[in-house]
């Protein structure tokens, strides 16, 4: 009889499934514990990604030992500095993500108000970076969190550099909802929209987020001219109108065209 060794580090069909599942899960489990600002407990966290305690405790132990989770005093968990280091090395090689707080930093220098970068993710703008003005008021976020795409300048001024029917998936995905009285919730108001934006360079949010908050913002392109980003600032609409609101679009457009590669 004829015996076939299996070669030293080779995994079965079966094994090579299993590995993929227990990497898939552990994945689960650190972005579920991404969205929590408190540490969160077993038996919470394992509910959330429809988990055995069991098995997600013992994902958790695998993580914890590498860094990518830490145990609290009381048993909870929370995002190890692992997951720090790994980020920190995303954004260094990605030039929008390195640039993200300095292109941030001199718009609010040059313009007085908030200045935003933010990415497409889906249907949502993850803003990656933010800097406040000489005055403070302006959007109520921080790096790293997300608001719609259809109700933001970022995510329209992104948009409107997009196939319509890229556009429209995102829209079918994440349907708009209403969240002021000028949001803007229909296909062709939107489409509309995103004409206007594309034909002055810049995309506004007239109070469609926040009520009382404009924001004016424009893409930033790769070397192929493709959408990666944009840039925005953002204040009291009163203000913003005061300043004039073209004025502030052409300064934003003109920021963003001079970042983009």
């Amino acid at each position: 009889m004829t015996v076939v060794q299996r070669q030293t580090g080779q995994a079965s069909p079966a094994e090579g499934q299993g590995g993929v599942r227990a990497v898939t899960r552990a994945l689960d489990l650190l972005i579920e514990l991404s969205s929590w600002d408190r540490p969160v407990g077993l038996t919470e966290l394992a509910r959330r990604v429809d988990l055995h305690p069991t098995t997600a405790l013992r994902l958790l132990e695998s993580l914890r030992t590498r860094r990518f989770v830490h145990q609290t005093a009381d048993r909870s968990y929370v995002l190890g500095s692992q997951t720090f280091e790994v980020g920190s090395a995303f954004l260094r090689n990605v030039s929008i993500w390195s640039q993200a707080n300095q292109l941030a930093d001199q718009l609010a220098a040059s313009t007085g108000e908030t200045a935003s970068v933010g990415v497409l993710d889906g249907g949502q703008i993850l803003y990656i970076a933010i800097a406040r003005g000489q005055h403070d008021v302006g959007i109520a976020s921080a790096a790293g969190t997300r608001h719609p795409a259809y109700c933001t300048s970022l995510g329209k001024a992104i948009m409107a550099e997009l196939p319509a029917e890229s556009v429209a998936q995102i829209l079918r995905d994440d349907p708009p909802v209403r969240l002021t009285p000028k949001t803007l919730v229909d296909m062709d108001s939107l489409f509309r929209e995103l004409g206007l934006v594309r034909k002055r360079g810049y995309a506004v949010d007239n109070e469609e987020r926040t009520p009382g908050v404009l924001c004016v913002g424009a893409a930033i392109r790769d070397h192929q001219g493709k959408p990666v980003g944009a840039l925005s600032i953002s204040g009291p609409a009163t203000r913003m109108r005061e300043k004039g609101i073209a004025e502030l679009g052409r300064s934003v457009a003109t920021s963003a065209q001079a970042f983009s590669a």
